[in-house]
């Protein structure tokens, strides 16, 4: 075997793969999400909420934004592995606190409507005890997160004939493994390092 075919071997199958690591561990914000996990949802329950008109002329907020956090890179091209967000911000008029239903990694096209489905609708949201009482939560800068939600009074679904859907309605309502997504994916990439490690790692 030649040198130049070493260390085109060497170069493919150790240092590209090395380097690809160090470049995720140095510019890849990640939290230990998975090791908390079950510690956080066990402060999860559920409380009664009344979602807003969906106006942008009401006095009562409600947005719905679209985003995407990083993963890191791929070691197949070195591609940019991202995930994408979608998620309703509003003003709970009887709790009087702001909220945000996330939603990560979802089907855009069966949420592309969401906002206009879910407006006026009251809804059981599940959201973490320790964020709730928190009253630094609650702001529109600091939004409670919700990680999943039912419909009180009717499903939170749409009318379709894709696969998946029962008797011409698709449910929007996220299911168990979604819910455990939305909360793993929140920890690890979306609360900022310095309260994860203040709420988990300092204790």
């Amino acid at each position: 075997m030649s040198k130049q075919t070493v260390g085109w071997i060497v170069g493919v199958f150790v240092l590209f793969p090395l380097f690809v690591f160090l470049y995720n561990k140095i510019t890849v914000r990640k939290n230990d999400g998975a090791k908390y996990l079950n510690l956080y949802i066990g402060k999860i329950s559920k409380i009664d909420l009344q979602i807003p008109v969906s106006d942008i002329n009401s006095p009562i907020y409600m947005k719905t934004d679209f985003d995407h956090y990083r993963r890191g890179a791929s070691g197949i091209g070195f591609k940019g592995l991202s995930g994408e967000i979608q998620y309703i911000t509003f003003f709970e008029t009887i709790e009087s606190k702001y909220f945000r239903i996330y939603l990560f990694d979802t089907n855009y096209q069966s949420y592309a409507n969401f906002e206009s489905v879910i407006e006026k609708k009251k809804i059981t949201g599940w959201v973490n005890q320790d964020d709730l009482k928190d009253p630094s939560y609650g702001t529109k800068e600091r939004p409670i997160p919700i990680f999943t939600f039912k419909g009180i009074n009717e499903p939170i679904r749409i009318t379709s004939e894709s696969e998946g859907s029962v008797n011409g309605y698709e449910s929007l309502e996220p299911t168990y493994q979604q819910y455990k997504h939305n909360v793993l994916t929140y920890l690890t990439y979306i609360m900022p390092k310095e309260e994860f490690q203040e709420r988990f790692e300092k204790k």
